[in-house]
């Protein structure tokens, strides 16, 4: 895909011109995985690059090797640049799994030039290519670092940076709500586009990105910092970085809550937003068939409903949008005026209203699913920060061996002691269950009572004409009977 020979002849020809300086001899070693097959002809640049950086042990793999298990062992790998298509390629379907299970699974991954196109193409990050013509040429080119980047990379490289560039993709980042925020490091300043490729799309287009992969830390780059002499210490930051953010085998974090302890007011005010969707008022022009059409269950033409509609194909609609859908009618209750067909009406299930609910006050939080919501799954970056976090943790001191079975995890705890997890919670933490997925938003909680009010997004039509339940009173012995468990917005992925 990229021109390799001409970039290994400038990259070679400017070997070993900077240093960076060794971190103390105590920083833990970063075991460093470089793939070094076909497609990754890159990988030859790593070894003499690094050798002088102490906490740095680095090892080249071949597709064979990683199929075989050899990743296990690693922080992290480097994808290096050469052609996408000839590293999935040489790597196999089983060595692509394997690579995109290592980073999930809490590990981290650079992927430069062509193992950016890798990267792109295998939907781990929540970005594009702008033109699938890729052939723009090779030259140097003009970065500048944000603010985040700075953070990361040290301010000394503040202002326009000169790279190398070997046809690296141009991308458009964050186009799905679904998908973890991408925070942008670096933008191009200039460009390049030679051999036909369009003119005018790469100036302020992003070049070095960070984002997650389950639970796992990527950073994606698309000139060749590695071939730069002023950018080896560049390099070097963002494996440390990624290294920093490694959460693999560490256990779902928690909170402990005293009777003291207040809600934090950003988490809290999404119970408000939860209920005025459960509670706004509209009426479908049409027969509206339920999503599941063999269940011959419809929202009817002409009676008034109250709340988003339930569904699990047409989720992404917060308030504003169906707000913004509805008609004005002469009865006071607005009209919605389509779409109608099972798998094209707008609205959301249980996971997707406490995401669009939490996502009101937290906007860089991806619309989830029940699957991922579980305590120390998911992680997102901390725009302000850089930092890796998950999404949720548990609340209370319960422990967790499969969240997959939650009825399990709570008779291995015991009634008592998650009776003394839920007296924990405060508005805006949630209750969730597994498998047969569900999550609903907590109000607040009558601990004397023994009972949490929660609103929730529910996959039955019930007769006061609402698919939801607004600060529903839910015994403690009705919540351990059905397997919920209590979990809460991590602070630490909250911006100040």
């Amino acid at each position: 895909m990229i021109k390799t020979t001409l970039c290994l002849l400038a990259m070679l020809s400017c070997f070993c011109v900077t240093t960076v300086a060794a971190e103390p001899s105590q920083a833990p070693t970063i075991r460093v995985a470089i793939y070094g097959d076909s497609g990754a002809d890159g990988f030859k640049l790593f070894p003499p690059l690094l050798k002088d950086v102490t906490d740095i042990q680095m090892e080249v793999l071949n597709g064979q090797q990683i199929r075989d298990g050899a990743l296990d062992k690693f922080d992290l790998i480097i994808l290096p640049g050469g052609s996408g298509s000839g590293q999935e390629k040489s790597l196999g379907n089983d060595g692509v799994k394997k690579v995109k299970r290592f980073i999930e699974s809490g590990k981290g991954l650079i992927a430069i030039g062509a193992g950016a196109y890798f990267t792109l193409k295998q939907d781990i990050i929540n970005a594009q290519t702008k033109d699938p013509r890729w052939d723009r040429g090779v030259t140097n080119l003009k970065i500048e670092f944000s603010e985040l980047g700075l953070k990361i990379v040290g301010d000394k490289f503040r202002g326009e940076q000169e790279v190398s560039y070997c046809s690296g993709p141009v991308m458009d980042v964050n186009f799905s709500v679904m998908r973890p925020n991408v925070e942008v490091l670096a933008r191009f300043r200039t460009e390049t586009a030679q051999n036909g490729t369009p003119k005018g799309i790469q100036v302020n287009s992003p070049a070095i990105l960070l984002t997650t992969y389950g639970k796992g830390t990527v950073v994606l780059v698309s000139p060749r910092i590695e071939q730069t002499p002023s950018m080896k210490e560049v390099l070097v930051k963002l494996i440390r970085h990624v290294a920093d953010n490694l959460c693999f085998g560490k256990e779902a974090p928690s909170v402990l809550r005293t009777e003291t302890s207040q809600p934090n007011p950003v988490v809290a005010s999404a119970v408000k937003y939860m209920n005025a969707m459960g509670t706004v008022e509209w009426i479908p022009e049409k027969e509206i068939p339920w999503y599941e059409p063999s269940k011959k269950v419809s929202f009817h033409a002409g009676e008034k409903y109250k709340g988003i509609p339930y569904t699990q194909a047409g989720r992404y609609t917060d308030l504003e949008t169906f707000k913004s859908m509805l008609r004005a009618d002469t009865n006071g209750v607005p009209v919605y005026p389509g779409p109608f067909g099972p798998k094209q009406y707008r609205g959301t299930d249980c996971s997707s209203s406490c995401s669009y609910a939490w996502k009101r006050v937290i906007p860089y939080l991806p619309v989830m699913y029940t699957g991922n919501m579980g305590p120390g799954y998911l992680h997102i970056i901390n725009p302000q920060t850089g930092k890796t976090a998950p999404i949720f943790k548990r609340v209370g001191d319960y422990r967790i061996k499969d969240f997959n079975k939650c009825k399990d995890v709570i008779a291995e705890n015991g009634r008592e002691v998650m009776e003394r997890c839920y007296d924990q919670l405060l508005p805006g933490d949630a209750l969730i269950k597994r498998p047969n997925g569900h999550i609903m938003m907590v109000c607040r909680v009558d601990k004397a009572a023994k009972v949490v009010y929660v609103t929730e997004q529910t996959g039955t039509i019930r007769n006061n004409q609402t698919t939801w339940r607004i600060e529903h009173p839910m015994p403690y012995s009705a919540l351990l009977d059905s397997g919920y468990l209590p979990i809460a917005i991590n602070e630490d992925i909250l911006t100040k």
